[in-house]
């Protein structure tokens, strides 16, 4: 059903010769457009004839890009709820005169349904158009629809006549209804605990049934004659050769347990290892013996004279004073030996110490740069980052934009010569290669500036610093997005 429209409450923008109130009645050559081109919206507000929910929507658009359909109540006029915001040009469209005259039909499936049951008054309407501001825009129609459910109080469904119901009957089946639910409600089965019952019982009864039976354990035949040592029927017997190799190891184990009385303990692959006790046997004493028998036998033996004139020359040799005050190069005639050499003390050598030996200064890693304020140019993430980092994990203070009035851009960090930073820092700041933080991070001493010095002057002058070791190791944690950042440029 269409909802009339009662009249127009107001129009910010209308054109003499197509009016707002044109909308009121559908025509085919009427329509409402705004006063003049180059405006880019324009609002019309009706009245209903009847509060009435609306279920339904045709729009026929004229040259709009846009069309917003709000409603509001008689309770809350100002409060505007919305209802259809529909697009029927695109910005590039409107702007190249590609215009479609086109017409839109929601149905109660495309609305919103929070705002189906809403009873409203009022009707607002905007038309927007800002790509193209030498047409006019507007609608050439729009109808508002509703459903209408009639009742007409028959009894009769076709060829059947309703039964009438009677309250005395409809309070008898609540009743029941509700006692029914109550029951139901009551009567919850509880299945864990009946099966819980059901395995128990089942448990119990064969447990009595096994004990009545006095069954004995399953027997293992292979297990006991494994333990009884009866392996060959177990497994079966094995080639010649290993039955005879296994003999024969076998007669030897018996004659050693005899001789020594002891276990024997073998290697996994079956050899025999040899006791402390076993490793000396008779055949190796009878050897030895031999050997000394020849030995001495080889030996001369010295007259009792001859042992007494070595004895009294070892007396000599032991009593001998001449023999300390003489030089060493000559025989002594009383004992006829050389004198033993003099130990002398030898002065200490004075090592002069290199200047790489002598002892530089320390600090703490985190603290070689700690009087360094540096700024970066020429370099892209992620070097830049990298160079960021390590230079702030030694101590040294990063500046983004850098200036020669306050001096506080001690080193410019610098890819290549000639950028903006480079030919603004020259001459106030040190300008190095990104080597100059890598090495000091890496080898955790602090170089002199003038080895990686860019400018070749710079370079050639001497060195006015001097290495600096770290004392302790760098620190693992250190996030770099707590430090201020620069963009990835040249500059």
């Amino acid at each position: 059903m269409i909802i009339k429209l009662a009249n127009v409450i107001s129009c910010s923008s209308q054109h003499p010769s197509y009016p707002g109130s044109n909308l009121l009645q559908h025509h085919s050559n009427s329509s409402w457009r705004c006063a003049k081109p180059g405006e880019m919206l324009a609002t019309v507000i009706f009245q209903l004839a009847e509060p009435s929910c609306i279920k339904g929507l045709d729009i026929g658009n004229y040259r709009s890009c846009v069309v917003v359909v709000t409603a509001s109540t008689s309770l809350e006029p100002d409060n505007w709820i919305p209802i259809v915001n529909h697009q029927f040009l695109t910005h590039d469209e409107a702007a190249n005169g590609k215009f479609r005259d086109q017409v839109q039909i929601f149905t109660k499936k495309d609305l919103n349904p929070d705002t189906l049951n809403i009873k409203f008054d009022r009707v607002k309407v905007t038309c927007m158009q800002s790509a193209n501001l030498k047409e006019l825009f507007g609608l050439s129609f729009i109808i508002l629809k509703t459903e209408v459910v009639v009742d007409l109080g028959l009894d009769v469904f076709g060829r059947f006549k309703l039964k009438q119901p009677d309250d005395d009957n409809n309070k008898s089946l609540d009743d029941f209804k509700e006692k029914y639910k109550k029951m139901f409600d009551n009567k919850k089965t509880d299945y864990k605990d009946k099966l819980l019952t059901k395995v128990k019982e089942i448990g119990m009864n064969n447990f009595s049934k096994r004990q009545e039976e006095n069954k004995e354990p399953m027997k293992r035949p292979l297990l006991e004659k494994l333990e009884a040592g009866k392996t060959e029927e177990v497994f079966g017997r094995k080639n010649k050769e290993s039955n005879n190799i296994t003999s024969i190891n076998s007669s030897k184990d018996k004659d050693e347990k005899v001789a020594n009385n002891k276990p024997l303990v073998r290697t996994p692959f079956g050899d025999i290892v040899p006791s402390p006790s076993s490793k000396t046997t008779k055949k190796d004493t009878k050897k030895n013996e031999s050997q000394r028998q020849s030995t001495s036998s080889k030996k001369r033996s010295l007259s009792p004279e001859q042992n007494l004139s070595t004895e009294n020359i070892y007396k000599k040799k032991q009593d001998c004073l001449q023999c300390q005050d003489e030089s060493e190069n000559k025989i002594c005639n009383n004992c006829g030996r050389l004198p033993e050499p003099r130990i002398v003390a030898r002065p200490e050598r004075t090592v002069k110490k290199t200047a790489t030996e002598l002892q530089k200064p320390k600090k703490l890693f985190s603290k070689l740069f700690e009087d360094v304020s540096f700024s970066l140019s020429g370099y892209v993430n992620p070097q830049r980052d990298d160079i960021r980092r390590k230079a702030l994990q030694m101590g040294a203070k990063y500046i983004a934009n850098p200036n020669t009035t306050n001096k506080k851009c001690t080193h410019l960090i610098c890819a290549f010569k000639n950028t903006p930073k480079y030919q603004q820092l020259k001459n106030h700041s040190k300008i190095v290669s990104h080597s100059f933080v890598e090495d000091c991070f890496n080898k955790k001493t602090r170089f002199p500036w003038r080895r990686y010095a860019l400018d070749t002057k710079a370079s050639t002058e001497p060195e006015s610093e001097e290495e600096i070791l770290s004392s302790s190791s760098p620190p693992r944690t250190f996030n770099v997005f707590d430090e201020d950042t620069d963009s990835d440029s040249n500059y």
